[in-house]
């Protein structure tokens, strides 16, 4: 009788200690993460940190980088290459040939800037002039002397010497052309003499189908 009382009494606390106990283990492992999951919070809170971290450096770099840095260095790429050609430019006038003093060359282009800058008259018949003159700057009144338009002395009947060609140039105004009233400028060189030679238009005509 005893012992059918106990097995009563256990069969009636049995279902409250395994509830009881389901319970509290159901509850430990809501609660208690296991090693595995302990590993994988690690790991997972690892890889959120290194990104943060790298989320800020990122963020660091492009407040550290202005807004215009694409414009900075098209404008710093611009000024080498400006720099560039700037070095090559002057390489090329450094190899250009300089006459004495550093004035300017006897070459057709210079001859007829300096006859332009002289301010004289139809200077493409002036440059035929010298170029007829001087046989293509080969004479020797224009090696010697620099003078480019068989310039001469009424007094003396000898060529005048010039210290450069450019003082020639200024001559060719000062002695020739200040007298010229107008009309035809060829005409006019024949009747004031300017040559002795009869076919000293003929001959500039042809000069002037060339230059």
């Amino acid at each position: 009788m005893r012992n059918t009382i106990l097995i009563s009494l256990l069969l009636m606390f049995l279902p409250v200690s395994v509830s009881a106990q389901f319970y509290t283990i159901t509850r430990d492992s809501e609660l208690l993460p296991t090693e595995r999951q302990k590993e994988a919070y690690k790991h997972v809170e690892k890889d959120v940190t290194k990104g943060e971290k790298n989320k800020m450096m990122t963020k660091d770099t492009l407040t550290v980088r202005p807004d215009n840095q694409k414009e900075l260095d098209d404008n710093s790429r611009n000024s080498d290459r400006k720099a560039s050609l700037k070095t090559e430019l002057q390489k090329k006038t450094d190899d250009i040939p300089k006459s004495e003093n550093n004035l300017p060359e006897l070459t057709i282009p210079n001859l007829y800037k300096e006859i332009i800058r002289n301010g004289i008259l139809y200077p493409k018949i002036v440059l035929a002039q010298a170029i007829l003159e001087t046989g293509w700057f080969r004479s020797s009144v224009c090696r010697n002397k620099h003078n480019l338009f068989g310039l001469t002395n009424p007094r003396t009947g000898k060529y005048y010497e010039f210290n450069h060609w450019t003082e020639s140039v200024r001559a060719y105004y000062t002695k020739v052309q200040y007298k010229y009233k107008g009309g035809n400028y060829l005409l006019w060189l024949d009747e004031i003499g300017y040559a002795e030679d009869s076919e000293y238009l003929e001959k500039l005509n042809e000069i002037l189908k060339f230059i």
